[in-house]
């Protein structure tokens, strides 16, 4: 009895292990159980890095939405502190690693008696903005923020 084509499940699994046993037969057949390595001339040509090594973030940014952040910079480490526009607004510290382009990190806040946890990512972008986001851990909130340096 033959399965129905129309099963995605089936042809899924059965193109995986077809294309495992491909691979493994080309390795097998090869003798010395590795893949040949074949340049790939012109495919990173258009690639434009722009991470920058002596790219520093320290001092005073400002959001969009007028959130005010102060950040230190040693190393590869970059410290935070964030807080909103009002007295009774959020506020909070990030830590994470820059790379020269991209920034990452864990953030804590407190907006009230809440306390949130969670991540963020920004990317320095070419004009000198940092653009990015953030998602919550506690209750799966996420938002952006667009900063510039004061």
């Amino acid at each position: 009895m033959w399965l129905s084509p129309s099963s995605s499940y089936v042809v899924r699994h059965l193109t995986a292990v077809g294309c495992a046993v491909a691979l493994a037969q080309l390795v097998l057949s090869r003798g010395t159980g590795a893949l040949p390595l074949v340049p790939q001339h012109g495919l990173m040509s258009n690639v434009v890095r722009i991470q920058d090594p002596s790219a520093r973030l320290a001092g005073g940014w400002t959001s969009k939405s007028g959130e005010q952040f102060e950040i230190k910079h040693a190393d590869e480490m970059v410290e935070m502190t964030f807080s909103g526009p009002s007295p009774t607004a959020r506020k909070g510290k990030i830590s994470g690693n820059f790379d020269g382009a991209v920034f990452a990190g864990a953030y804590e806040a407190t907006e009230g008696r809440n306390t949130d946890r969670g991540v963020v990512r920004f990317l320095l972008k070419p004009d000198g903005t940092l653009e990015g986001s953030w998602r919550s851990l506690v209750n799966n909130r996420q938002g952006n923020w667009s900063l510039s340096k004061k």
